[in-house]
């Protein structure tokens, strides 16, 4: 049976693939696009998914030449009404099963409009409930804890974007530069096994953490955090990296953990950030694009072709310490009283749907 780690290192082959699979995956949804004049998109999407499509977000705005708002089926519910023959909304669910994203789309259905879902699972009962399911191409992930679905998906709506701008005749990316993306990954996946390996006791002693980066690195940081509180269970926040410095940086202390994402163009004020760290805590560690000299702390990452998809280089790093250190401090397991919490609740729906 594949394990976490397992998935990480098979999701820039993935990513190939789907790149040469691109026309049969993103036709159907750049169609439901390209078919009205629409100016502008809403992403409705949650946890992972969430995150995935704001990392990919700066590269969409960027190729779909107009505004994309990704948005929580909460808020979506929530904000004034939308005047849906301007505006492209879509849902994203990988398992098709959350609770919160069925309840949005039947409150659109409600307006008499029509549910657009991207999923993994096109017999969930969110598939069911959809006008259009498209499967955006993460295969099966049997693991609870979303990785492979993560970077298949900031893939896919990269593509979309990018397949809407090759039909306006606009700037685009070629095929190359996304396998160069997907070399980018398989390089960071080394480079986490590595600084696992070296940095082993100081992941092991982890306490209250910090991950911190900006535009689609706060993306980065917003599902690496999520990943540490899922797999370490260890509080972790997110933060741009200057609202970290106005309120939260006051609470540090030498058992705090602090990741900075630099800027794809190198952050002066960043590095600096991250030297004066050292008089608080050692545990403080940059994630740069080739732009710092080699020490023990700094993680250089090779800086892609697609500047705005950064966020796919970047992501297996923190991908891999919780793969790795999950297993290793035995932190599978919830408290208890926190399954029972969670018993409680529902967030998911697993029935699947009936429809042909």
């Amino acid at each position: 049976m594949m394990e976490m780690l397992d998935y990480v290192k098979a999701s820039p082959q993935k990513v190939k693939e789907n790149i040469n699979d691109k026309e049969s995956l993103v036709t159907p949804l750049v169609k439901l696009f390209c078919d009205q004049n629409f100016v502008s998109v809403i992403i409705v999407a949650s946890g992972s998914s969430m995150n995935a499509a704001k990392m990919a977000q700066p590269y969409m705005v960027k190729r779909l030449g107009c505004p994309v708002s990704v948005i929580t089926p909460e808020l979506f519910e929530l904000i004034e009404p939308i005047n849906f023959n301007k505006t492209f909304v879509f849902f994203i669910s990988q398992s098709g099963a959350s609770t919160n994203i069925l309840h949005a789309m039947n409150y659109m259905k409600k307006l008499s409009h029509q549910t657009i879902l991207l999923t993994g699972n096109v017999h969930s009962q969110a598939a069911g409930n959809a006008d259009y399911v498209i499967d955006y191409g993460v295969g099966v992930e049997t693991v609870g804890y979303v990785t492979i679905g993560l970077s298949t998906l900031i893939l896919y709506l990269a593509l979309f974007a990018n397949e809407v701008a090759i039909k306006g005749d606009r700037e685009h990316n070629s095929d190359d530069e996304f396998i160069q993306l997907a070399n980018v990954m398989s390089s960071t996946v080394d480079k986490g096994i590595d600084f696992v390996n070296e940095h082993f006791l100081e992941l092991a002693e982890m306490g209250p953490t910090f991950i911190c980066g900006n535009n689609m690195n706060l993306g980065v940081a917003r599902e690496a955090a999520l990943k540490f509180q899922e797999t370490l269970k260890i509080p972790t926040m997110h933060y741009e990296v200057e609202e970290f410095m106005h309120g939260p940086d006051i609470q540090l202390s030498p058992k705090y953990t602090v990741f900075l994402i630099d800027n794809l163009q190198h952050s002066s004020r960043i590095s600096s950030i991250y030297e004066k760290l050292a008089v608080v805590t050692s545990r403080r560690y940059l994630i740069t694009f080739g732009s710092e000299p080699k020490e023990q702390n700094v993680i250089n990452i090779t800086k892609p072709v697609i500047k705005d998809l950064c966020s796919m280089a970047v992501i297996p790093f923190f991908q891999v310490i919780v793969a790795s250190m999950m297993p290793a401090l035995s932190t599978e397991k919830s408290h208890p009283l926190a399954d029972k919490f969670m018993n409680a609740i529902t967030t998911k729906n697993y029935s699947q749907n009936n429809k042909e």
